[in-house]
């Protein structure tokens, strides 16, 4: 293994953070610090009579990393050999789907049918690492089962660790996966801002429109860039937003480290296929 090599794309990657980093702080004003609140208002307060509800939030600060994954799709090879099934690859997108030669029915007792999903993830001979995956209930309706990926560094939010599973008429027909490997820390592990300074940057920034619902707030990892054939991934808290009358859900991301909002939201649609 050429290890000068590999010190030098960490440095590239270093390098590439940094300056990314110095663009976004110089764009964005700091207004949120890790550990305070831009002004002393009770912002629950004021989302209370905006109509805004927001899950049980707190001070406590968690903290992640920098992670970088090399860009491979050696697993897709692994996937295929192990899983039944007809098997359709696109390196391109990192992203496997699989249909199944004969679909499952599932029980008409949602809790049951959601049982015998997780059953069907869980077996090695149908889902690659189908036990890495953890179910993502509010984003998941109807027949349409969302799954993160869950590595030892946290659970990922990204289309480059998903899996949906697609039912119809009562049986698990397909599903597709992509997924997550080979990752490595790029700086030492730091403080994140808490659950309530993230919901704090969402009202600042204007993220959190009149009359709706946060029906998800969780911090996972969430990708950030792109650079020299390296995926970085960073700490992100994600809310999902239901507005009370459309019913439609919106995608906010703030950045853990800094409090500001990623402004390339996704959407729900982003993650099925």
């Amino acid at each position: 293994m050429d290890f000068k090599r590999i010190e030098w794309i960490f440095l590239i990657v270093f390098i590439g953070i940094n300056i990314f980093l110095g663009i976004e702080l110089w764009q964005t004003p700091t207004l949120l610090s890790a550990g305070s609140t831009p002004t002393q208002t009770d912002i629950k307060s004021e989302t209370s009579a905006d109509q805004i509800t927001i899950p049980k939030v707190n001070d406590k600060q968690e903290d992640g990393y920098y992670l970088a994954a090399k860009i491979d799709n050696s697993w897709i090879k692994k996937a295929t050999q192990q899983v039944k099934g007809q098997v359709e690859n696109n390196s391109s997108e990192n992203l496997i789907s699989v249909h199944l030669d004969k679909p499952i029915t599932l029980s008409k007792n949602k809790k049951e049918a959601l049982r015998q999903v997780m059953r069907f993830k869980d077996d090695s001979q149908n889902v690659y690492q189908g036990k890495n995956y953890t179910y993502l209930s509010e984003l998941s309706e109807g027949d349409d089962y969302i799954f993160n990926q869950k590595t030892k560094y946290g659970e990922f939010f990204a289309a480059t660790a998903r899996l949906h599973i697609i039912v119809k008429d009562n049986q698990i027909v397909s599903y597709s996966q992509s997924y997550v490997d080979d990752l490595d820390p790029v700086r030492e592990r730091q403080n994140t801002i808490s659950s309530k300074t993230a919901v704090d940057s969402l009202y600042t920034y204007s993220e959190l429109p009149n009359n709706s619902k946060v029906i998800l707030l969780k911090q996972v990892y969430t990708k950030l860039l792109t650079v020299k054939g390296n995926t970085i991934y960073i700490p992100t808290w994600l809310a999902a937003i239901e507005n009370n009358t459309s019913k439609t859900v919106t995608l906010k991301r703030v950045n853990a480290f800094t409090g500001t909002i990623i402004q390339n939201n996704v959407t729900t649609d982003d993650f099925k296929e």
